[in-house]
């Protein structure tokens, strides 16, 4: 399975209890648009999120083109519709992840 690493800045002002419950809301999300998180590390001060791999193309990028993006749109706003339902209870924050 390929992953992302998301590494949380130590400096930032997410605490650990903050950091704790994004594992939580995020372990517990489902959804065909959305990006997992299938895992996470802590060990001593550094605060890691790994979710599943979603690609972006290559480094020869090329913009989307309008037929692909008229398909790729009503994906976006099934999971943005998801996020803000009743039943995923997201808690909206800014985030200190780099």
């Amino acid at each position: 399975m390929a992953i992302v690493v998301k590494r949380v800045r130590q400096e930032g002002y997410q605490g650990h209890e903050e950091w704790l419950a994004e594992i939580n809301y995020q372990g517990q999300l489902s959804h065909l648009n959305l990006v997992k998180l299938v895992g996470y590390c802590l060990e001593d001060e550094h605060r890691l999120l790994v979710y599943e791999f979603m690609p972006q193309g290559d480094s020869d990028f090329q913009p989307l083109s309008w037929n692909l993006r008229m398909e790729v749109a009503p994906a976006a706003a099934k999971g943005l519709a998801y996020l803000h339902s009743p039943e995923a209870k997201v808690i909206y924050r800014d985030s200190d992840c780099s």
